[in-house]
C-alpha cells in the first residue's frame, strides 16, 4: 500500500494486519465556551443547522434563525418567518454577526439575514473545484416544496436561486455537497427514508411524519463530475453492520489534515415515547408537557451525536456509542434538538499557554426552550479516535506500506508509566536492524521518531510497522521529508 507522505490517522483497523491488546478507541471533545448567543429578534430557540466554512483569514458561519412559541394550551407557533443568518470569526472561538443589509425585518435592514425564503434548512459550501466559475464559488442547498434547490453566490453573502438540484429525497435535514480533490468529483450526502411505509425514499403527506416505527431516516450518496449529471443514489453502508438507527443529519465532510478520510457526525434520533416514566423527571416538565400534548414527538424524542469514518464515502465505520450526549440534566436539555453538531470544524489556538493547536467543533444548546447558544468544544489534532492500549502491554503490526521521505512523526500520548514503541519490519515481517524507536513516552501531536539508521534508506521499499504499547494512544503517524542539516 503506497502511503507516500500522507498523514495516516488511526481511526480504524484498515492499516492493521494483526493486533493483540490494541483496539480503536473513540475520544470525546471537551466544552470550551459559548461562541455565539442567538438572541437577536430574528433568531430564537430553534436556531440551528449551523454551517462553518474556513475561508482564508476568517471563518464564515451560516445558520437558521427561528423562534417557536408554545402557549398555555401547548400550541406551537413560529413567532416569525424562518431566516437564514450570517456571522464571522477571526479566531474560531467567538463569532459576530455581519450586517448584510439585504432583508427587511420589522421594517429594518440592519441585520445579518441573507435569506427569508427558506422553510427549514440551508447548507452553504465554498466550491474548491478548479473549474468552478467565480460567480458560483459559494453554493447553497435549500429545501422547499419537497425538493432541493441550488443557489449560487460570488461573495458568500448574496445568493440567487438557480434550479432544482434533486427531488428523490426527504430534504428536511442538512443535506451536504463538497468537491473531493482526491477523486475529482462532488459528493452529495442527503436524507432518504426506508421502511414498510416509506414511499421511494420521500415523505408522502403528513401522515408519514407521525409514524413511530415504520419510517427510518437514512443517509444516501450521489456523485458528480460536473454538478449537473449525478450518479444513481446509494444508501451508505456500515462495516461492521450496524443497527438500523435513525440518522437525522449526516454532517459528512473530508478531514482537512488527512484528505483521503471522510468524517461524519450524524445526529441520532430516538423517540422514547414508550419510556414515559422518565418525562416528569427530565428538565422543565411543564414545558415538555405542552410539547407532548400538542406535538408528541417534540417532547418524547431524544437526540445525540454519533461519529463515523470512511475511506471511500460509501462504506462507513460507525460507533454505536454516542460521540456527544445532552449531558448532565440541567434547565434546558434532554430535548429533541440536542447535540446537532455544526457542519465543519476550525483549527484554533489552545486556551492553555504553550499547548499545541486543537480542533474546535460547535453545538447548539437550549434548543426549544431559550435562545440557542452555539457552544464550542475542542479535541486534539487527529484526536477523534486512536489505537489504544490499556496498562497490559499490546502489539499491532500493519499491512505492508510504501512511504516517501526521511522522517517519521507520530501523534501520541502515554501515562508516566506507559510507552509507544515502533519497530520497522521488512515486507515479510522480519525486524530491520537499526529501526527500533525504543520506548517513547510523553504527549505530543508531532513527535519525531529517532532511529539508529537513516529512514531514507527504506523509502520506496515495502515495510511494516510494529507498534508495541502500554497505557497509551497512537492517534496518527506521517512519513515526511525533512530538510538536511548542513
Amino acid at each position: 500500500m503506497r502511503i507516500g507522505n500522507r498523514r495516516e490517522v488511526c481511526w480504524d483497523e484498515f492499516l492493521l494486519e494483526e493486533a493483540k491488546g490494541i483496539q480503536v478507541q473513540m475520544h470525546r471533545p471537551e466544552f470550551r465556551n459559548v461562541a455565539l448567543e442567538c438572541d437577536a429578534p430574528w433568531e430564537g430557540n430553534v436556531c440551528g443547522y449551523f454551517t462553518l466554512i474556513p475561508d482564508e483569514t476568517q471563518f464564515r458561519l451560516y445558520y437558521r434563525g427561528d423562534q417557536l412559541d408554545v402557549d398555555n394550551d401547548g400550541v406551537c407557533k413560529p413567532s416569525h418567518k424562518t431566516m437564514y443568518c450570517y456571522a464571522e470569526s477571526k479566531d474560531g472561538k467567538t463569532f459576530h454577526r455581519v450586517p448584510v443589509n439585504e432583508i427587511s425585518f420589522w421594517g429594518r435592514k440592519d441585520n445579518n439575514i441573507i435569506s427569508d425564503g427558506v422553510r427549514d434548512n440551508m447548507y452553504v459550501f465554498r466550491d474548491s473545484n478548479p473549474s468552478c466559475p467565480p460567480d458560483a464559488r459559494y453554493k447553497g442547498l435549500a429545501e422547499a416544496d419537497d425538493v432541493l434547490w441550488y443557489y449560487k453566490s460570488q461573495d458568500g453573502m448574496h445568493f440567487t436561486k438557480e434550479r432544482v438540484l434533486a427531488d428523490d429525497g426527504a430534504y428536511d435535514s442538512l443535506n451536504v455537497i463538497f468537491w473531493d480533490e482526491e477523486t475529482e468529483q462532488y459528493f452529495f450526502f442527503y436524507r432518504g427514508l426506508h421502511g414498510e411505509n416509506a414511499p421511494k425514499g420521500k415523505w408522502s403527506g403528513k401522515e408519514w411524519r407521525s409514524m413511530h416505527t415504520t419510517i427510518i431516516r437514512d443517509v444516501r450518496v450521489r456523485t458528480s463530475k460536473d454538478f449537473e449529471n449525478w450518479s444513481e443514489p446509494r444508501l451508505i453502508q456500515f462495516d461492521p453492520e450496524r443497527e438500523d438507527t435513525e440518522l437525522y443529519t449526516n454532517q459528512i465532510q473530508k478531514y482537512y489534515r488527512a484528505r483521503h478520510m471522510f468524517l461524519g457526525f450524524p445526529t441520532r434520533y430516538v423517540d422514547r415515547y414508550q419510556d414515559a416514566q422518565n418525562f416528569n423527571h427530565l428538565p422543565d416538565w411543564k414545558h415538555r408537557q405542552k410539547l407532548i400534548r400538542n406535538w408528541g414527538r417534540s417532547g418524547t424524542a431524544m437526540t445525540d451525536a454519533m461519529i463515523m469514518t470512511s475511506r471511500d464515502g460509501f462504506t462507513f465505520r460507525r460507533t454505536e456509542e454516542a460521540f456527544l450526549t445532552p449531558g448532565i440534566e440541567r434547565t434546558c436539555n434532554w430535548y429533541y434538538g440536542d447535540c446537532y453538531l455544526c457542519y465543519g470544524m476550525a483549527e484554533t489556538a489552545s486556551d492553555i499557554p504553550g499547548a499545541p493547536r486543537e480542533i474546535s467543533l460547535y453545538m447548539g444548546q437550549d434548543y426549544r426552550v431559550n435562545p440557542v447558544k452555539l457552544c464550542r468544544y475542542a479535541i486534539r489534532l487527529d484526536g477523534f479516535f486512536s489505537w489504544h492500549c490499556d496498562y497490559e502491554p499490546g502489539k499491532a503490526v500493519t499491512k505492508p506500506l510504501i512511504f516517501a521521505g526521511n522522517s517519521l512523526e507520530i501523534n501520541f500520548a502515554t501515562s508516566a508509566a506507559g510507552y509507544v514503541q515502533i519497530r520497522l519490519l521488512d515486507g515479510e515481517g522480519n525486524f530491520l536492524e537499526g529501526y527500533d524507536s525504543g520506548r517513547l513516552f510523553g504527549d505530543s501531536v508531532d513527535r519525531a521518531v529517532d532511529f539508529q539508521k537513516p529512514l531514507a534508506e527504506l523509502a520506496g521499499k515495502e515495510i511494516r510497522m510494529e507498534v508495541s504499547m502500554r497505557d497509551g494512544e497512537l492517534y496518527a503517524f506521517q512519513f515526511t521529508e525533512m530538510p538536511a542539516i548542513c
